[in-house]
């Protein structure tokens, strides 16, 4: 085990297609501005250098070959990657999603990315979490700094009967 995210992406009922890719992609460029962000404010060298993010990748311009994201810690500080595909569909084939991040230093962009994507998807993604709504505070913190707008926490008002650890 250990402390994790989970996610699921869905179709509600009602919904066009094109609205949800153009929402889905809003959140990806949001996503990938935030990890830019992270790396600048955890420069190479400095020392916050060790919790830089590793394997990260987001190409969100048309003229790019890959628009998904994947991020995950650097070193000692990496876990398991966060990946979101190219497009929304895609996400529906591979069913539900998860990340592992152990309370890494990335588990901030991680939360950002996760609150991110439910205040742009709604009722077409399903965030859960092995962690409590203070748990997400940080990076709920971080997404509403970068991004200059108000980002709820999706873990707030959920019910926990178990905390795993």
């Amino acid at each position: 085990m250990g402390y994790t995210h989970y996610f699921e992406i869905k179709v509600p009922k009602g919904i066009k297609a094109a609205i949800l890719e153009e929402k889905y992609q809003r959140a990806i460029a949001e996503c990938a501005k935030l990890a830019r962000v992270w790396n600048i404010e955890h420069a190479k060298g400095g020392p916050l250098d060790a919790e830089r993010l590793s394997g990260f990748s987001a190409h969100t311009a048309p003229k790019q070959a890959y628009g998904g994201l994947q991020l995950n810690g650097k070193g000692e500080n990496a876990h398991e990657p966060f990946e979101m595909r190219e497009h929304f569909k895609q996400n529906i084939e591979n069913g539900h999603g998860y990340c592992k991040t152990a309370r890494k230093p990335y588990d901030t962009v991680v939360t950002a990315c996760l609150a991110v994507l439910k205040y742009r998807l709604g009722n077409a993604i399903e965030v859960s979490s092995d962690g409590y709504q203070d748990d997400w505070d940080a990076g709920v913190a971080f997404a509403r700094r970068v991004l200059r707008r108000a980002v709820p926490n999706p873990m707030q008002g959920k019910v926990w009967t178990l905390r795993k650890v």
